[in-house]
């Protein structure tokens, strides 16, 4: 028989992180349609996080995405969020609407764009260091369309220089969690395509460089419960981005598609006692963020 008590107790143990851009409006990548009582600010995003940490009470930080939460102040932000009873969480960084980054970002071939790029990912750690968050969240659409259009190995070290001047950036107590996406808007080779090229920079990098699992951003059939139970073993599982997929990237529900997989990548992260470990060892802690409807930021990108 199971102990729901040590069940329920567990459950609250978690710490679920909400991202701002959660809040705004929501929609496909062909329209995003409007509603009342959307967010029009960072203010109001971190108001409605707060409301659904009151309700829920394991959602206590928020994740902020620049530039779409740009302010003046950062630190009087850092207090809003505070008297509201949150935390400001994970810094997101963007790297893939500007007409420079037609051709990648950090793995562009000009070196100005490699630097403009690379410039932001700084910029979001020096909001890091107002704000006192402990994560960068790095993801890039970076990749190629077709064979020949550039030259993969050489992207791949374009990024590993970006990869490290953003790491050597890092306070002692912040970390990485790199991102990876299998296609799109990538079709033929994206720079980052799955958990083990994330994990290969992640080692280069050092033990403070971690990997994000996206659940809706693999092959299909991908055992991600496996994925999770490898990461856990090498100390380099930094967090989770929490959705669910029927065909491709379809950002639904999590658990929409699949719960048992849920239930199934949950029980690798208890049996490890991970989400004791955010207590013990601030590099290996699990943070996770969960978008139900992450074709807004989809749409955007």
């Amino acid at each position: 028989m199971a102990d729901l008590a040590a069940v329920k107790r567990t459950l609250t143990e978690q710490r679920i992180e909400t991202p701002s851009w959660a809040y705004g409006n929501s929609g496909t990548r062909f329209k995003v349609f409007t509603q009342p009582g959307v967010p029009r600010n960072p203010e109001e995003k971190i108001a409605d996080a707060a409301a659904v940490h009151r309700f829920t009470g394991v959602a206590p930080t928020v994740a902020l995405h620049i530039p779409w939460d740009k302010v003046d102040d950062y630190a009087a932000l850092t207090r809003y969020a505070a008297d509201l009873g949150v935390g400001i969480g994970a810094i997101n960084t963007n790297v893939f609407q500007d007409d420079d980054y037609k051709l990648g970002s950090v793995t562009n071939p000009d070196p100005g764009v490699r630097r403009k790029a690379t410039d932001h990912l700084l910029e979001a750690i020096e909001i890091m260091d107002q704000t006192g968050s402990q994560d960068l969240k790095l993801w890039f659409s970076d990749g190629i369309n077709y064979p020949g259009q550039d030259d993969l190995r050489t992207r791949q070290d374009r990024l590993a220089t970006a990869l490290r001047e953003t790491y050597d950036r890092l306070g002692p107590d912040q970390r990485i969690l790199l991102e990876y996406k299998l296609f799109e808007p990538a079709f033929y080779a994206t720079d980052i395509p799955d958990w083990g090229t994330s994990y290969a920079h992640c080692i280069e990098l050092g033990e403070r460089a971690t990997v994000c699992i996206d659940t809706g951003h693999h092959a299909p059939g991908t055992n991600i419960e496996f994925i999770v139970a490898f990461l856990l073993r090498q100390g380099r599982l930094g967090a989770f981005d929490f959705n669910s997929r029927f065909y491709a990237d379809d950002d639904l529900m999590v658990g929409a598609a699949d719960p048992f997989q849920l239930f199934r990548i949950m029980y690798e992260i208890v049996r490890a006692d991970a989400l004791s470990l955010r207590k013990t060892s601030p590099s290996c802690w699990i943070s996770a963020t969960t978008s139900s409807a992450r074709s807004r930021r989809s749409s955007a990108r």
